[in-house]
């Protein structure tokens, strides 16, 4: 093993940055960027890394990442000291969090080395200073731009980290996570080996991370030694995939139960919990329907909630999907895997984690990879993209909760819940539905429902009060009779036809801020 520290005086370079971010008089305000540097990992020529990462490199690069953030909080709590009085802008200040991507003085010849799935993980966040003047919070990787979806070199941040750091912030009234760091689905990439083996998202941490963290918010003070999540908090943008994943997707392959051993989705309880303080919630994740409070739940209500806006994914976290294909097509299991129960399969212990070391299956991977770099040609160049119909027995469960939740939010304003849908099949289905295709090839609708609540004072321009309006975008599809019943107690009913798009645009976090969500 062997790094090469490119700050080694990132203590200092942490101190300019912050007498950088000073008003003349010495005032620290604003927004200020805390870059976060990976330590260089050599290749030399006569020592060539091997394939796999090992767990005591990763360890090593988190005790880096951690030395760093310990630094920031401790820098911005003795500039405070200096001169608590004035030292700091009244309104507080805004700190972000970019990790650069990993790199290497000699890129290695294996692609095992360029797709992350361990995480990094803070240590000894309970000894990390309070900071009551950061009034917001932002933390993201760093994007390179080069590879597979942009993904080449990042480094997955544990899901307990920002919450770790926002139990030192008391007054925090903002949490900004543009994206979490999840890939839930394999690239659908024509080439085996990228597919399968370098670019694989790994079921074990994938899931390991969910866990963590919907089990921090409910046993806060067991995971964040002994510190808890500000109910200042009032602004939260939880992304956990990013929406251009998406377009790369296969829907046709088994996915994993991420929620097992649990026995309900740990990420959708714990944001239950987190966002009973909320007054903004923009989410993009895979959820549940226990996402939402149940009946007789008064105190995790959503009482405060004004703006909430949840993308979810049409896959389930349980390996099941909302959708299914336009004939009723629903492969749910891989052939032959042994496993005849509904949904995804069961993470091995030994199989689903990445490896550590290298196999004589690594040099054939290579080998095909450096014959057949694209994939053979027999196979389907394009990503299965055909879930497209909702499966009413699993969407209604989750409509239903929306609208229980929704008609208790008393100041809520807007909220809507929906998914994109793509129609991108594979040649092999393409030609199977050949002349007979539901929508046009690579078109792309949302599919949801939306809350407006009514308005007065002459907010429609005409002196008159609206009412509270309920806008579906569903194509035919109807609810059934008891879902329905639950979204017409909330006012009047709309039905929108799609809007399609060839691909999807970028969303941005500055869309969010526009949409006045922050």
């Amino acid at each position: 093993m062997g790094f090469l520290v490119l700050d080694e005086d990132y203590q200092s370079q942490t101190r300019a940055k912050i007498q950088a971010s000073q008003s003349p008089d010495g005032v620290l305000c604003g927004n200020l960027q805390c870059e976060i540097t990976l330590p260089l990992l050599t290749n030399p020529p006569g020592n060539r890394l091997a394939c796999h990462e090992t767990g005591q490199e990763t360890a090593y690069v988190s005790g880096h990442i951690s030395s760093r953030i310990h630094a920031w909080f401790s820098q911005l709590a003795a500039h405070a000291a200096t001169n608590s009085s004035t030292s700091v802008a009244p309104e507080g200040i805004a700190l972000g969090m970019e990790i650069a991507p990993q790199s290497f003085d000699i890129y290695p010849e294996c692609d095992h080395r360029r797709y992350h799935s361990r995480r990094l993980h803070l240590h000894d966040p309970e000894t990390l200073p309070v900071l009551p003047f950061v009034h917001k919070l932002s933390v993201e990787s760093a994007k390179c731009y080069d590879g597979l979806g942009d993904l080449y070199g990042l480094r997955p941040v544990s899901l307990l980290v920002p919450l770790q750091c926002i139990a030192a912030l008391p007054n925090i009234h903002t949490l900004l996570l543009p994206w979490m760091w999840e890939r839930p689905m394999p690239y659908a990439a024509p080439s085996t080996p990228v597919r399968e083996h370098y670019a694989r998202p790994w079921e074990g941490p994938l899931r390991d991370a969910r866990h963590d963290f919907g089990n921090a918010i409910c046993d806060q003070e067991k995971f964040l030694r002994g510190r808890r999540i500000p109910a200042s908090l009032k602004n939260a943008l939880l992304h956990f995939w990013e929406p251009e994943q998406t377009s790369v997707e296969d829907q046709s392959v088994a996915r994993p139960d991420l929620i097992h051993p649990a026995g309900r989705d740990p990420v959708s309880v714990g944001l239950c919990r987190l966002a009973v303080h909320l007054e903004r919630l923009d989410l993009r994740a895979l959820v549940t329907e226990d996402l939402f409070p149940g009946e007789g739940a008064e105190d995790r209500q959503w009482s405060s909630m004004q703006r909430l806006r949840i993308e979810f994914h049409p896959l389930r976290p349980d390996g099941m999907w909302y959708f299914v294909g336009p004939r009723g097509e629903d492969p749910l299991r891989s052939v032959g895997s042994g496993d005849e129960r509904e949904g995804g399969f069961r993470i091995s212990e030994t199989m689903d984690y990445p490896r550590e070391y290298d196999t004589a299956e690594d040099q054939d991977i290579d080998e095909e990879f450096d014959e057949f770099p694209n994939g053979d040609s027999e196979l389907d160049y394009l990503p299965d993209l055909f879930r497209t119909e909702p499966h009413r027995e699993r969407v209604e469960p989750l409509l239903a909760r929306f609208a229980a939740a929704v008609a208790t939010m008393t100041r809520l304003e807007d909220a809507e819940m929906f998914a994109h849908i793509w129609w991108t099949p594979s040649e092999t289905r393409e030609k199977e539905y050949a002349g007979d295709a539901p929508y046009d090839k690579y078109s792309v609708h949302r599919w949801g429902v939306r809350y407006l609540a009514g308005r007065g004072g002459g907010d429609n321009g005409e002196g008159k009060t609206t009412s509270p309006v309920v806008q579906w975008q569903v194509g035919d599809w109807r609810p059934s009779t008891g879902v329905m019943a639950l979204f017409e107690e909330l006012g009047t009913q709309e039905w929108l036809g799609f809007d399609f798009t060839e691909g999807r645009p970028k969303p941005t976090t500055d869309d969010a801020m526009r949409a006045r969500l922050f």
